[in-house]
């Protein structure tokens, strides 16, 4: 550090910084405040004409785009000021090699005096053997306490505490517990609406559309009118600007496992001193479950999540896409069946894509109509609607015939099942007498060495076969409760007269289609439906 000379009166800036990579026990001393009076009245005492005041609250020492030291930097190039004052070398920075920077070559290139009060630095009275150390020592501190940090937040979110600055839109910080989420009764339907649009079928840019239409305003505006975080871009209310969504903000919402309560931390890393942020790998992230009130059904949220993995591709030249996009599949390769329209556009008429790519090399044509499937599609819905309005038991027990079929006979199980829980129960009263005999001195040690370890793993293989026959018994439970759900929601559908993406996606997973064939002279082609909750019902219907 070299010393400087400069023309004129001393001119200073006084530059103050504040933030959390400073730690907890000298923020006080540290505090903007008495930063501010120290340089004032060092400025006061040498007779030093302040010309204007730097304050950086809330930015880290390893990053050098803060707002008021570029400001400052700005008026040093225009020549507002020819001295630069703070407490200490780490107000200016925590970065080894950008602090040098400036106080090595950047301020004396300027020809600017630079003042650090607590450290002893005057550039205008020659080099300072001990600044090189101290910038190193600011950087090592930085990065210590940047991990410090890393690791309590790590913690807090393991542990379901919530530690952002602004909640996720649809909720409010909770006023007796900032941690804790709370459903935001003003926001929360914005939310809400915005699933069922998904799920019914529209794009995040279809539904930016909607959203700019109906005047709703974004994240920013209400972040911004309540004052949880500034936004730059207000111009008031009723200006555009309040209502200009993008499909980013929307597929970000829709993505989002917050919204069925879970709490997600640690998504991105910070790279120490790059400044920039990289999304970690999704086994890397901080998930803790049911930590918030949810704001919509996990079903909706998974059904959305599933229109993501099978997006709707829409056509240009058409201006719409085919109601079974993404959904259905060829049964003999499983790559994706695409529509794609003929005949002057009108038609739609869906082929394998590993035969559209190489022909029938991979695969072979799997051609079917989207009016042809539409009307078996439909009629297999309706057909099971009026089934479940009429007789919902025997649509129960067809379900849970079709989910057993290929498992063990239910007779012969349970029968196993007891003889498992018998022999248990025999062998247990074994072990007990074993050691009962041992205490009163009617059994020796050679004999409970011999016969012990014999019975403990014949006990020991019992109950792991018992414990595969509660996890059937869980399996079965799970399955008649998901027929249930499948039987509510499907009568609702015995007058459906059209088919929409909505319904296809509400009522269905997935649909293997099969390629045509000949049989008995006549032209068949299998459809295979897997309906949401249960699967498939048939082995596929004739066409």
């Amino acid at each position: 550090m070299s010393r400087t000379t400069y023309r004129g009166t001393p001119k200073a800036g006084l530059y103050t910084r504040l933030s959390v990579d400073d730690g907890y026990v000298d923020r006080e001393s540290n505090s903007i405040t008495s930063q501010k009076q120290m340089l004032t009245q060092f400025a006061e005492y040498h007779g030093i004409e302040i010309v204007e005041t730097y304050v950086d609250d809330g930015w880290s020492g390893t990053n050098f785009e803060r707002p008021d030291f570029k400001r400052m930097i700005a008026d040093i190039e225009s020549g507002k000021i020819n001295t630069v004052i703070t407490k200490d070398l780490s107000r200016l920075g925590r970065d080894y090699l950008q602090t040098g920077y400036y106080t090595d070559m950047y301020f004396p290139s300027k020809r600017v005096r630079y003042i650090a009060i607590s450290d002893g630095i005057d550039t205008s009275t020659g080099y300072n053997e001990m600044a090189p150390f101290k910038n190193l020592f600011n950087d090592f501190y930085a990065r210590d306490i940047s991990k410090k940090i890393r690791s309590t937040l790590t913690t807090k979110a393991r542990a379901g505490i919530y530690h952002s600055t602004v909640p996720p839109f649809g909720y409010r910080k909770s006023p007796a517990d900032s941690h804790m989420l709370l459903r935001d009764e003003e926001t929360a339907p914005i939310v809400i609406k915005m699933y069922e649009l998904s799920a019914s079928g529209r794009g995040p840019a279809a539904i930016a559309n909607y959203l700019r239409a109906e005047k709703i305003p974004i994240p920013a505006y209400w972040h911004h009118v309540r004052g949880e975080r500034a936004w730059q871009g207000y111009k008031g209310e009723g200006n555009a600007a309040n209502y200009r969504w993008f499909d980013t903000t929307v597929r970000s919402i829709l993505q989002h496992e917050v919204y069925i309560g879970n709490l997600v931390a640690q998504r991105q890393t910070h790279i120490f001193k790059v400044g920039k942020s990289f999304v970690r790998p999704r086994e890397e992230w901080v998930v803790v479950e049911d930590v918030f009130e949810p704001l919509v059904e996990r079903e909706l949220w998974e059904r959305v999540q599933e229109s993501f993995a099978n997006p709707t591709r829409s056509r240009k030249r058409t201006g719409r896409a085919s109601i079974f996009s993404g959904m259905v599949f060829c049964d003999t390769c499983n790559r994706r069946i695409s529509f794609v329209p003929e005949r002057a556009e009108k038609i739609y008429v869906g082929s394998c894509m590993e035969y559209r790519k190489i022909g029938r090399q991979g695969c072979t044509p799997h051609r079917i109509y989207e009016q042809d499937l539409h009307d078996a599609v439909l009629k297999d819905i309706r057909e099971w609607a009026k089934l479940a309005l009429k007789d919902e038991k025997a649509v129960l027990t067809k379900v849970m015939e079709h989910e057993n079929r290929n498992k063990a006979d239910t007779g012969a199980a349970i029968e196993k099942k007891f003889s498992l829980e018998k022999r248990l129960g025999e062998v247990e009263k074994v072990i007990a007498k074993l050691y009962e005999d041992y205490a009163l001195g009617k059994a020796g040690a050679d004999e409970i060495d011999l016969l012990l370890p014999k019975y403990r793993k014949e006990q020991g293989e019992l109950k792991e076969q018992l414990a595969l026959f509660q996890e059937e018994s869980n399996e079965q439970r799970e399955t008649a409760q998901n027929a249930e759900k499948w039987v509510a929601l499907i009568r609702q559908y015995s007058d459906l007269q059209e088919l929409t993406a909505g319904i296809i996606r509400e009522l269905i997973t997935k649909i293997y289609v099969g390629d045509v064939r000949k049989v008995d002279g006549e032209k068949v082609q299998s459809i295979e439906i897997h309906y949401r909750f249960i699967g498939s019902l048939s082995d596929g219907a004739g066409k």
